[in-house]
């Protein structure tokens, strides 16, 4: 059995408003949801595991907070109302994950928000950026988002890896001009409210496709070794990986993914003649310094 071929079916809800998961997200692909265009590159059966390991973190650690009375035992995400507001002249909404009930012995802000995340036990690198007190910008949005619809100036985040053995809480506070500081990670929530008013405006409206300024794929004769790490570049040589801009897995898990690379001009992976050019200009690349 090429279990490959089992079949998943992914539930489509007509997009109503800007989310709090929206934060940083690809223009593009905002502006495809609202449309309601098709995915090129649905979500596959396998990637539903991962995402429910990660939902299983949230769910576990809704009940442990419960158990120590910080959240309320009747508390329920899933049943609970879709909260909206309105920035900038465009709808928000949202579910929140977890709410403090009470101040607690933990010294916790009654009625501030609580995010729960989930990381990849194997992303050491990651990792490493929680210990280094540097939490995903787009999680602390997420949660800052939160503590605005709320009216709070202090928001949770809690995130673990899925085995467990690493989690870190961090608080969150409100600073002025709209920007919020969860560790050593500040992130300007006025800003990312009128980057989503000007997809709405300029875009969504209009139905005008965005231009995605992140290139996937870089051209062959233009890549210079020192932008690549030598393990990015021994996969390239090997047709492994496609060397883009700084921030092209953005692209990669986008599911609009061939609609971008169509708007872009480009196909998927190398061809031959370009793993040819690849092999001429990172010739000596284990070497660089």
């Amino acid at each position: 059995m090429d279990i490959k071929n089992l079949k998943y079916t992914e539930e489509v809800r007509p997009k109503k408003g800007f989310g709090a998961s929206d934060a940083e997200k690809l223009s593009f692909d905002i502006y495809h949801a609202f449309k309601g265009t098709p995915k090129t590159n649905p979500t596959m059966w396998w990637d539903t595991l991962k995402f429910g390991a990660g939902k299983g973190v949230e769910l576990a650690m809704v009940d442990i907070l419960k158990e120590n009375g910080i959240v309320a035992q009747d508390f329920d995400q899933s049943t609970d109302e879709t909260f909206e507001m309105e920035r900038e002249g465009v709808k928000v909404r949202m579910k929140i994950d977890a709410i403090v009930d009470t101040a607690t012995l933990y010294d916790l802000e009654k009625g501030a928000p609580i995010e729960i995340k989930s990381v990849n036990n194997k992303n050491s690198v990651n990792i490493k950026e929680y210990e280094d007190g540097k939490p995903r910008s787009n999680y602390v949005l997420q949660l800052a988002v939160y503590m605005d619809y709320l009216g709070k100036d202090t928001g949770y985040l809690f995130v673990s890896s899925i085995d467990g053995l690493h989690y870190f809480w961090f608080t969150c506070h409100k600073l002025e001009g709209g920007k919020y500081q969860c560790g050593n990670t500040i992130v300007d929530l006025a800003a990312e409210y009128k980057r989503w008013a000007k997809i709405w405006n300029e875009n969504v409206v209009p139905s005008v496709e965005p231009k995605v300024e992140v290139r996937y794929k870089v051209p062959v004769q233009d890549i210079k070794i020192a932008d690549y790490s030598t393990t990015d570049i021994s996969k390239a040589r090997n047709g492994a990986k496609v060397l883009g801009d700084k921030d092209s897995w953005v692209i990669t898990y986008s599911p609009y993914k061939a609609l971008i690379l169509a708007q872009q001009g480009v196909q998927e992976g190398y061809t031959d003649e370009e793993l040819g050019i690849i092999k001429t200009v990172t010739a000596g690349y284990s070497a660089k310094k």
